[in-house]
């Protein structure tokens, strides 16, 4: 059997207490179409058993881990990642997904046929993590001027964990300790200084819908947090108003991924519509 050919990609995936996780995801990574250069999981004080699933991959040879011995949150783990990421290119993912088994060979691919395009993401599948069923697919712009008009609504217009971006360009970055709204606030700032955005049509990303991501956490004070970044970042002001009529959107549309009852899905997906009914049209619009 032909060994799998090596592609100069660095991943980055931070962890915290994902251990019953983290075995699926590092799989995804070993039964893709081609290899990584590296792999780096940075463990964020976990106190789970992460490490010990990650031991059982010992002998990757491209695995790199790096491992803190007290939780110093996500920003800081991503920079650590950042700071030994030697790959022409560098592409996030996160340890309680899964990726596809083509991901990073077309992105890769894409990437050395559009050298004027600095950051490419892709759709990707929503899963319920309780019974492994598909929710959704993402439905992300695709041109470099509808991902800059959605970050410039104070939207993200690509999903953070699918982003693959040049190596030259994503080191000359780094996340901002304030969180949430880190994966906003440092594409919206790559977007102001001129780097080219595109996203893949395809759903090359599994992302496991599940009461510890922090979305399903969300709260109206990280909105406003989001919004404050767009705000200072290209010289705008978002009224109190709209920050709480985007919450609600994005609360509502959450619960419509985490319910298992049908009334209470659709209710909420509803809402969601209700509170941003745009969003609706623009995915018809693409049917």
């Amino acid at each position: 059997m032909n060994e799998k050919r090596l592609v100069n990609v660095s991943i980055i995936a931070p962890n915290f207490n994902n251990g019953k996780y983290i075995k699926e995801f590092v799989q995804s990574v070993v039964e893709s179409t081609v290899c990584p250069f590296e792999l780096i999981i940075i463990d964020d004080g976990s106190t789970d058993d992460s490490i010990e699933v990650l031991d059982h991959y010992k002998n990757l040879d491209y695995l790199k881990i790096i491992r803190f011995i007290e939780n110093r949150g996500l920003t800081a783990a991503l920079n650590a990642g950042l700071d030994i990421a030697s790959g022409k290119y560098i592409m996030r993912a996160d340890p309680d997904d899964v990726l596809l088994p083509d991901r990073i060979e077309k992105q890769f691919q894409f990437m050395e046929n559009h050298v004027e395009i600095d950051v490419v993401g892709c759709n990707v599948i929503y899963f319920n993590d309780k019974n492994g069923d598909n929710i959704n697919n993402s439905n992300f712009p695709l041109e470099h001027a509808q991902i800059a008009a959605a970050f410039k609504r104070g939207e993200h217009g690509l999903q953070h964990p699918t982003t693959f971006v040049k190596g030259e360009v994503f080191r000359k970055y780094r996340y901002q300790k304030i969180f949430p709204g880190e994966d906003y606030e440092l594409f919206a700032r790559m977007l102001k200084d001129g780097c080219k955005f595109a996203n893949l049509a395809e759903p090359f990303y599994l992302m496991r819908v599940h009461s510890g991501s922090s979305t399903t956490n969300l709260k109206i004070e990280d909105i406003k947090q989001t919004f404050k970044f767009r705000d200072q970042i290209f010289g705008v002001k978002t009224s109190k108003f709209w920050i709480y009529f985007y919450f609600q959107y994005i609360r509502h549309y959450r619960s419509f991924q985490m319910s298992e009852n049908i009334l209470f899905k659709y209710s909420h997906l509803l809402l969601s519509v209700m509170f941003y009914p745009t969003k609706l049209i623009k995915r018809l619009r693409k049917k």
